[in-house]
């Protein structure tokens, strides 16, 4: 079987001649292109698929967007770059945001230390930049990538990041503190903002669902001990179900990125529509053990990842990573609805010999 049947034949419930083994590399990959080490073979998009092929490993997350947008005159969007800050403002006749990303050198990361959202003001200008947004779709350059993957992989598209609006807010518009500030203090201006925010998306869907993609992800960046049970139930699971139906009326399949802790968040989406959660994470990078997962998943959902990317990082023995790995493929065998995948990304200073491992254990 080639990689793409191996993932498929786990969504419709059938049996694979081995483990599809699809990892998240692009952290690793990127981190050795900036520093210019990456070997010629590597470069461009046949060389990123050159790369996933000496790892071993199925390839799903390197496909272009499936639209184009464009924004409406009145915004203005200036971005300047001072030192290893990135400074990002957005101007609009309602008003203007202004957030501070920080480059990480060490770990080739950003962390926002200055988010756009600062008070309820803010708001109305975000509700002004979302709707005033027009999108074209733009399938020519995934189905290049789809076709060049050929058997090796599978695009998996992205729907919006995020997908709710609360969780774009949480972790990319206004952080958790001040998110949490304005449910408390302007719950009407939040939810108005949440609202609109989503709806300011339904032509983006629409373009997903007459896409030639298969197999989407919603990237939440999901944790439950950031957003709990509550703020999921209310704000976010009926919204996900929405769109989790829009693309299965299209034939989809549909995975959510849920890369954090599990307690609080994998028994409500175990309720959902969904295929399969991605990048799922156990202990000790997670709050959940391989057989809790197993046992609450109860075969009902895929499950994509498992294995942390920590463990790849040479402060873990190998003979640590290679036990660890068979443990896993024991405790979800051959047969069970199981994507092995990075939980949640191979870190840089991670040997590429030891990503290769994997691939070897999963034959053996």
């Amino acid at each position: 079987m080639t990689e793409r049947e191996r993932v498929l034949s786990v969504f419709r419930k059938e049996k694979p001649d081995i483990t599809p083994w699809f990892g998240d590399l692009s952290w690793w990959y990127n981190s050795r292109k900036e520093k210019g080490i990456l070997p010629p073979d590597w470069e461009g998009e046949t060389g990123y698929l050159n790369f996933y092929r000496e790892a071993g490993c199925g390839i799903y997350l390197y496909p272009p967007s499936l639209y184009r947008q464009e924004f409406d005159p009145t915004i203005k969007i200036e971005v300047e770059q001072r030192g290893v800050f990135t400074i990002t403002c957005i101007r609009t006749p309602e008003g203007c945001l202004r957030s501070v990303q920080k480059k990480l050198v060490a770990s080739n990361t950003s962390a926002y230390v200055e988010y756009f959202i600062k008070k309820v003001e803010d708001l109305k200008v975000m509700r002004y930049f979302f709707s005033h947004r027009k999108f074209t779709p733009d399938y020519e350059q995934f189905e290049k990538i789809d076709s060049l993957w050929n058997g090796w992989g599978i695009p998996c598209a992205l729907a919006p990041c995020c997908t709710s609006a609360l969780q774009t807010l949480l972790t990319r518009w206004a952080g958790i503190s001040t998110t949490i500030d304005l449910l408390s203090e302007a719950p009407g201006e939040l939810e108005q903002t949440i609202e609109e925010v989503q709806s300011s998306d339904d032509s983006i869907f629409d373009i997903l669902q007459s896409s030639p993609a298969l197999l989407f992800c919603l990237p939440e960046n999901l944790s439950g001990q950031v957003t709990g049970r509550f703020l999921m139930q209310r704000y976010e699971i009926p919204y996900w179900e929405k769109r989790i139906s829009q693309l299965h009326q299209a034939g989809k399949y549909v995975l959510l990125h849920n890369d954090g802790s599990l307690q609080a968040s994998l028994p409500l989406l175990m309720k959902t529509g969904l295929d399969g959660i991605e990048a799922v994470t156990p202990e000790p990078a997670g709050d959940l053990k391989l057989e809790e997962i197993r046992d609450m998943v109860n075969g009902k959902k895929v499950i994509w990842g498992c294995l942390p990317g920590v463990f790849f990082s040479p402060e873990y023995e190998e003979e640590f990573f290679l036990s660890y790995i068979t443990q896993v493929l024991k405790i979800f065998p051959v047969g069970t609805p199981f994507v092995l995948g990075v939980a949640d990304q191979v870190p840089p200073d991670a040997e590429f010999s030891r990503i290769k491992l994997v691939r070897k254990v999963v034959e053996e």
